[in-house]
């Protein structure tokens, strides 16, 4: 495979030329922007928060360079940045959230990544679906609703946030999909909307690890004094 190939993905983009999908590449401001602010919010509240605010940002530098270079190097680099963002909320999810220990989480971490690598693996085996190279963000998507399912119990306002996420991620996931359907209609495409809700998607997730509250303290045990 050649990785210096120049490929062309979206209805913006007509020629291989640095600046032929300016949309698609100054949208992706709205990843750094939230990384930003993200970074400052997490101030003094864990170096994973700020490291996972430091890959939003990472993201958005990613997207920029695949959406100016355009090769497959670069959409390489894009997608990898993702999924690190993806692993790592995921791990910092169960401790931080579902209170689960280091090694465990890594461990349900390695069990998603291999659930996602069968459901790729198996739609390689069935006919091409009209989702514009999407479905490989379904298993983060059904992994997002498992975690505003199981933060409902302990972290209502954890899973509030992780709602919402979910909820822009139907939009951002339409975006991504129809850019290539309604190029005749709207020749810029739809994939500008896929990075402004994404960023969207991504500060939701960091506020829910940023909303979660202190385990209630334990009452101390009363214990009568004995009667002499």
């Amino acid at each position: 495979m050649n990785w210096a190939e120049s490929i062309g993905l979206y209805c913006e983009r007509t020629d291989a030329s640095l600046w032929s999908e300016p949309l698609n590449a100054i949208s992706n401001l709205g990843f750094l922007l939230i990384a930003v602010l993200l970074w400052k919010r997490a101030s003094g509240k864990g170096r994973d928060l700020q490291s996972l605010a430091g890959l939003v940002f990472a993201v958005g530098r990613g997207s920029l360079v695949f959406h100016t270079v355009a090769t497959r190097w670069a959409a390489l680099l894009d997608i990898a940045f993702i999924a690190l963002f993806v692993l790592i909320f995921h791990q910092r999810f169960q401790v931080r959230v579902l209170g689960t220990g280091d090694g465990k989480a890594w461990a349900g971490t390695a069990a998603f990544v291999a659930l996602a690598a069968l459901f790729v693996a198996a739609t390689r085996g069935l006919p091409p679906l009209p989702l514009n190279g999407s479905e490989i963000y379904l298993p983060p998507f059904a992994l997002l609703l498992w975690c505003a399912r199981a933060a409902r119990r302990t972290q209502p306002a954890s899973a509030r946030w992780l709602t919402r996420a979910a909820g822009l991620f139907v939009i951002s996931l339409v975006c991504r999909t129809s850019d290539t359907l309604l190029c005749g209609i709207w020749p810029v495409g739809t994939h500008v909307g896929w990075h402004l809700v994404n960023a969207g998607v991504l500060y939701c997730c960091l506020c829910a690890l940023l909303a979660v509250s202190a385990p209630p303290s334990v009452p101390a045990t009363h214990h009568p004094r004995p009667r002499v």
